[in-house]
């Protein structure tokens, strides 16, 4: 096995099962990419791809699984290949974080701003997706660190430490009629109409979750992956919303009013993922020390 498969896999991939488009991407012909793909294939012992006479389809169970792991192996080679460069300039190079854009948003701008005048020769990759993607991302080593909410265990081999809490609150529009109340419940927010976060997302689930268990349903008008989205919709009267407070922001959120709701909903912690055989870098570490002081450690494989 070569990384030279390995990549033409990836460029196969990458290309939407194109075999021209791989090849063009590699610089190589059709015939070429279909015989490295080929002897892949004759070597591991497993077909990688579904195919409808000469044409791939799709992945097969083995090749999703495969791609993960020659994804990997080329990080790491790409990795190895620069590590000359990188331990003569011990605090210079590149650092892959994956997060979700309210965290890229809102919790980490500070904490960059303080990373990049202690490290100004590190360039920052902000990768966006959600909590699984995060999670995939670090475990094939596609970044470097992940810092989100978790969305379940982790994969084995990957490292988690708590960085910090996320609490949230009930956002309406000014003049609401839960403003109103003395003590908001449940009960009374299931009452309105709800702008919430996707579910694919903690503060999706978590939020839904709370009301199913106690037998409640309110009506979802609007699902949105965007803390700005939810709060211009809330702000024009479609809904309330249950927000990280994080988010809030009183000199540009004007129309919009607060209710606290810490007693209603469940505080969360987000947390710095890594793959458990990572070389953490001076400039790594301290970004790990920056979010989480003390931070609790989990593992899982």
């Amino acid at each position: 096995m070569t990384l030279q498969q390995l990549r033409c896999l990836q460029a196969v991939i990458d290309s939407k099962l194109s075999v021209s488009g791989a090849a063009e991407a590699l610089h190589t012909t059709q015939p070429a990419v279909s015989k490295l793909i080929r002897a892949l294939e004759n070597e591991i012992g497993i077909e990688l791809f579904v195919r409808r006479g000469n044409r791939l389809v799709g992945l097969t169970d083995a090749g999703q699984e495969a791609a993960a792991l020659g994804r990997r192996v080329l990080n790491d080679a790409r990795a190895l290949a620069s590590l000359a460069r990188t331990t003569q300039t011990v605090n210079s190079g590149t650092l892959r974080i994956g997060t979700t854009h309210i965290h890229a948003r809102y919790a980490l701008l500070d904490v960059i701003k303080r990373f990049r005048s202690a490290f100004p020769e590190v360039d920052l990759e902000l990768a966006q997706g959600t909590p699984t993607e995060i999670l995939r991302w670090v475990s094939e080593g596609a970044v470097d660190l992940g810092i989100s909410t978790l969305p379940e265990s982790p994969p084995e081999g990957i490292v988690t430490l708590d960085a910090y809490p996320i609490r949230r609150c009930l956002i309406v529009p000014r003049g609401h009629p839960l403003l109103r109340l003395k003590k908001v419940t449940l009960k009374d927010i299931a009452q309105y109409p709800l702008v919430a976060y996707d579910e694919r997302f903690n503060s999706g689930w978590v939020v839904l979750r709370e009301f199913e268990r106690h037998g409640l349903s309110p009506r979802v008008v609007v699902r949105a992956t965007d803390a700005n989205v939810i709060k211009a919709y809330v702000a024009a009267g479609l809904g309330v919303a249950v927000l990280q407070q994080m988010a809030l922001e009183p000199d540009r959120d004007i129309d919009l009013a607060t209710i606290e709701t810490d007693s209603i909903f469940p505080q969360s912690m987000a947390v710095i993922s890594l793959r458990a055989d990572q070389f953490v870098r001076g400039y790594m570490q301290a970004l790990i020390d920056m979010l989480s002081p003390g931070g609790a450690t989990r593992a899982n494989g």
